[in-house]
C-alpha cells in the first residue's frame, strides 16, 4: 500500500513538473514568438532540474491542443499544479523567462499576476 501511495505522489509531482515546464513556454510564447534566449533559459532549468523537456515540442503542443488559446492553455496547466512548492518556483521561473529575452511584454506580466492571483501567492 505505501508503495503505491509513494509511486501516486511522484505521478502527481511529475504532473506539475510539467506543467509548470508548460507554463513557462507559455510566457515564451505569449508574445507570439519564442526567441531563442528565452528558450536558453527554460533548458538551463530543466538541465538544473535533471528533466528531459524540450520547449519547441511543448509549443507545437500548445498549438494543436489549444489552438493559440493562451488563456485556455494556461488555465488548464495552472489547474494541474498543486504542490506549493512548484508554484513558488513556477512563479520565479516566469519571471526569469519574461527577462530573458531583454523586453518585458505586458502579457508576461500578467501571467504572472494570473499566477499569483489564482495560487494566492504575493
Amino acid at each position: 500500500m505505501l508503495e503505491s501511495r509513494n509511486k501516486l505522489i511522484i505521478i502527481y509531482c511529475m504532473a506539475d513538473q510539467k506543467a509548470s515546464f508548460y507554463i513557462m513556454v507559455l510566457t515564451a510564447m505569449i508574445d507570439h514568438d519564442i526567441h531563442e534566449k528565452e528558450v536558453k533559459k527554460i533548458n538551463e532549468i530543466a538541465n538544473k532540474y535533471k528533466i528531459k523537456f524540450n520547449p519547441y515540442e511543448a509549443s507545437s503542443d500548445i498549438k494543436n491542443d489549444f489552438k493559440n488559446d493562451f488563456d485556455k492553455a494556461f488555465d488548464f496547466y495552472v489547474s494541474i499544479i498543486e504542490s506549493d512548492e512548484i508554484k513558488k518556483d513556477t512563479i520565479e521561473f516566469i519571471k526569469d523567462i519574461a527577462y530573458a529575452d531583454g523586453i518585458l511584454h505586458d502579457k508576461e506580466i500578467q501571467i504572472l499576476q494570473k499566477c499569483r492571483n489564482k495560487w494566492r501567492i504575493n
